[in-house]
């Protein structure tokens, strides 16, 4: 007989089916000493309001008078998106989450429309995890959601408070992967993921909130200004989980920045920080499994292209790794610590993009191109003054374009080793390790190669190329796969 689940802080016996080991009242009430320094409260759970956006939300009472059937209780969270109340649908009897969009955003006439097509389509989002929208509408140019009533916490409090750990958040994100990849299956995609809206009940069910009104609140101020648009943060996410491509545009942004914004909750998970600039794997940052590197860091790759093209995959890619360690002994895949012989640790060392010398680059090459035809246009015209004006310019051209091109040096250190990627060239580019030449690349192409190293620390271990040259950027990508191996 399988002996009942008990919660670690306490000691009760957990229902089954709770995928984390404490109870709900343990749950709650450590996750609510954390409240007071969560960020905004965006999501459809009890939590302490806050106001960074300077949104001023109706009261109670306006409301009641407003929406006719629902008894509006009390504000229970306000951010960038709106504000969520607590209510009470009288003729259900069931407890309802009402979200108000903010009036400034309701400045468009072909607003109504848009919000009544986008909310029919959230409404159709039936599954066990993510929030219900019950119902919708317009009362008094107010525009509202009546969504599913989750009695628990954000993933917020629980990290503030430390209440998940590694295998926790294995078990926590595949289920997101299941919310997300049912959305983007019928073209939703929610533009916002983040540990405020990822909740999590009293018995342990995830729900994630607040799909696709980042996408409802937009569609009304792209028919106001453009330039309001991008400027405005509650329209185009939370700077910190934002995929690179939905900072930069609207206009290509699809599913993979979900997968993007997922990966950045992954990371925040497993080491408790958010992964900002160059950041370590999270095996470096704290004792988890360097398999998971992998899983994690695709999840983060810069280039859409590049990450997992479906949530699902992540939840494979998770199952694998939870499958193999069955069958392995698991203190030796600790990061940190020595692995078993074929066991490959990954380590990011470098991925930058450069446009500033490269557009400069380009544009003077470009001048100094245009100055021969006018050259021989001047000279067979006997221009003499205009020729020679042509010549010195050309020439001048071309010397401040190899001068900005020596700028296009990328290098990375790993294990005492330097590497250096120099595209300062005029045609190639050259990759050195420790200071000797050891390959030769193309022009102007797209190109991703390996060295071994062969002698010093990290004896055997690969670095790994991969280098892009655009005509207004350059990115470069410098990695090492460490083998263990060559460590047994």
């Amino acid at each position: 007989m399988t002996e009942s689940p008990t919660c670690q802080s306490c000691g009760a016996t957990l229902a089954a089916g709770v995928e984390f080991e404490f109870c709900p009242a343990c749950l709650a009430k450590e996750a609510k000493s954390a409240a007071p320094d969560s960020a905004d409260m965006d999501a459809t759970t009890t939590g302490h309001p806050s106001n960074p956006s300077g949104f001023v939300a109706p009261t109670p009472e306006e409301l009641n008078a407003l929406l006719p059937g629902i008894e509006v209780i009390e504000l229970i969270g306000r951010g960038g998106m709106g504000a969520v109340y607590r209510g009470r649908q009288s003729s259900l009897d069931r407890n309802v989450a009402i979200k108000v969009l903010p009036r400034e955003s309701n400045n468009s006439s072909q607003l109504g429309e848009r919000f009544q097509r986008e909310a029919q389509t959230l409404a159709k989002l039936h599954h066990a995890n993510i929030v219900s929208v019950f119902d919708f509408g317009q009362a008094d140019g107010l525009f509202y959601i009546v969504m599913e009533y989750v009695d628990g916490v954000t993933l917020r409090e629980m990290i503030n408070a430390g209440n998940v750990t590694a295998e926790e958040a294995l078990q926590l994100v595949p289920v997101i992967c299941d919310a997300l990849q049912f959305a983007h299956s019928h073209g939703v995609v929610h533009r916002d993921i983040k540990p405020e809206n990822i909740l999590v009940t009293r018995d342990g069910q995830v729900k994630i909130a607040d799909f696709g009104l980042a996408k409802i609140v937009r569609s009304a101020e792209e028919t106001v200004s453009q330039l309001e648009l991008t400027g405005t943060q509650q329209i185009m996410g939370t700077a910190k989980y934002m995929a690179p491509e939905q900072m930069s545009t609207t206009k290509t942004v699809d599913h993979r920045a979900d997968i993007y914004s997922l990966g950045v909750v992954f990371y925040e998970l497993l080491t408790g920080e958010v992964p900002m600039g160059w950041f370590q794997p999270p095996s470096q940052k704290v004792s988890v499994d360097v398999r998971l590197d992998e899983v994690v860091l695709r999840t983060l790759e810069s280039e859409p292209q590049r990450r997992y093209q479906q949530a699902s995959e992540i939840r494979t890619a998770i199952e694998k790794y939870q499958l193999d360690s069955k069958t392995s002994d698991s203190a030796s895949h600790v990061s940190n610590a020595a692995g078993p012989s074929g066991e490959i640790r990954l380590h990011k060392l470098l991925d930058e993009t450069e446009t500033k010398y490269r557009t400069q680059h380009t544009i003077t090459t470009v001048l100094g191109l245009l100055g021969f035809p006018l050259l021989a246009l001047a000279t067979f015209n006997w221009q003499p003054i205009v020729a020679v004006v042509c010549a010195l310019a050309a020439v001048a051209s071309f010397v401040y374009s190899i001068r900005i091109k020596r700028k296009l040096v990328f290098r990375a250190t790993y294990k005492g080793h330097e590497i250096v990627l120099d595209n300062s060239g005029t045609f190639a580019e050259k990759l050195y390790l420790d200071d000797g030449l050891v390959r030769t690349g193309g022009f102007g192409t797209k190109m991703e190669f390996r060295t071994k190293i062969k002698a010093g620390d990290g004896i055997g271990d690969e670095i790994i190329i991969w280098f892009d040259a655009g005509v207004w950027s350059v990115r470069c990508r410098i990695e090492a796969e460490e083998s263990m191996s060559s460590r047994a």
